[in-house]
């Protein structure tokens, strides 16, 4: 799952640098919730609520970019 995830946050650059930094951002999003969110069960809060919050940061980011 974590190489998946890292080629997903590798392409999710590329399309965010080449095309649309909205989809770049949410699929940027995506790799990071599949890289950290599996093993949250075995890591303090503190862990898992910062990835988390970048997910939720990067979504709020693409949603607020103006449309081209």
């Amino acid at each position: 799952m974590k190489r998946l995830a890292l080629l997903l946050a590798a392409l999710s650059i590329a399309v965010a640098a080449l095309y649309s930094v909205r989809a770049g951002a949410i699929s940027l999003a995506v790799a990071l919730a599949l890289y950290s969110l599996p093993g949250g069960r075995n890591r303090r809060k503190m862990d898992l609520l910062i990835p988390i919050l970048l997910v939720v940061s990067l979504i709020t980011v693409a949603l607020a970019l103006p449309r081209r």
